[in-house]
């Protein structure tokens, strides 16, 4: 066979093999193009489910706020809207309620741990000069 060509189905000269099932002149799945071959950035999984364990904790404490909301206000309306969004992401039954209550505790012992921090900064912010001072006692009435 004359220089320079080649055989139909064969790789090009000098090129790689494509992946069996794979049409000629097609990028591989997986690989990035263009020179250096390196991957783009990939989604860790654990914190994915994470994060769809909060977003499902909070979706359950936006529909608990719905309830007690007057059904016509903005307000509701709003929330079912953001509820509907959300609920294409955890829908029900897609976090399991194990999951879903440890995310709870999770939340509730940050807040613990915050709020001390919180209720400083909140009286150094109102002019309250920092700690709080503790109560003086009071002297016993005169006469009793």
């Amino acid at each position: 066979m004359p220089e320079g060509m080649t055989v139909a189905g064969a790789p090009p000269s000098g090129g790689a093999a494509p992946p069996p099932g794979a049409q000629p002149g097609e990028q591989p799945q997986g690989q990035a193009s263009g020179p250096g071959g390196a991957m783009g950035p990939t989604a860790n999984r654990g914190l994915e489910a994470a994060a769809l364990a909060k977003l499902a904790v909070y979706a359950q404490g936006m529909s608990t706020v719905l309830a007690v909301l007057p059904a016509g206000s903005d307000a509701a309306r709003d929330i079912r809207e953001a509820l509907n969004k959300i609920g294409k992401h955890v829908p029900p039954g897609a976090v399991s309620q194990g999951v879903q209550m440890s995310e709870a505790q999770r939340n509730l012992m940050q807040q613990r741990q915050q709020g001390p921090q919180i209720a400083a900064m909140r009286a150094a912010q109102m002019g309250g000069g920092g700690q709080p001072q503790p109560a003086q006692p009071q002297p016993a009435p005169a006469g009793a």
